[in-house]
């Protein structure tokens, strides 16, 4: 998808890590976030658009129409945040063309385990990763711009 610059999992959503590094490598000029509760709580919409530099646009969209936007050609630079692989396996399933999927941030809970460093996933999130690098999906985890791509792959045999 043109203007697609960084599809990326992570559940604390927007951050200093995603506002300072990411932006601005991707030169990015819009975030666009997909989370059916989020996008029905209009306390965190507001923590989120007053989370984000003024000069970058924010939109704030449930699966479904997170879907009907991205249906359209994307007119700036744009990263997509999600909190789980599901969000954008079903994002995927409905037509969206998304070819990499970079997993910044997972933390931990009780059901779920230690998959590298910081990061931990159940079963139902290793098996949606699992299937979208079936479907094609190249999935990795980079934390920063500047470290290396860790393949999910290699992570999830």
């Amino acid at each position: 998808m043109e203007n697609l610059v960084l599809t990326r999992i992570d559940d604390r959503l927007i951050h200093g890590q995603v506002m300072t590094a990411w932006i601005k490598n991707k030169n990015a000029e819009q975030v666009v976030i997909i989370d059916d509760g989020v996008a029905q709580d209009d306390f965190m919409i507001n923590v989120l658009e007053n989370a984000v530099p003024d000069n970058i646009a924010i939109g704030i969209f449930s699966k479904e129409d997170g879907v009907t936007f991205f249906s359209d050609p994307l007119e700036a630079p744009t990263i997509i945040l999600a909190k789980t692989p599901q969000v954008l396996e079903y994002m995927i399933d409905h037509g969206i063309n998304i070819q990499e999927i970079d997993l910044g941030g997972m933390g931990a809970k009780d059901d779920r385990e230690r998959l590298y460093h910081t990061i931990s996933t159940n079963k139902e999130e290793n098996e949606s990763f699992k299937r979208l690098m079936d479907k094609g999906v190249d999935a990795f985890i980079q934390i920063m711009p500047q470290n290396d791509k860790v393949s999910l792959k290699t992570l999830l045999k």
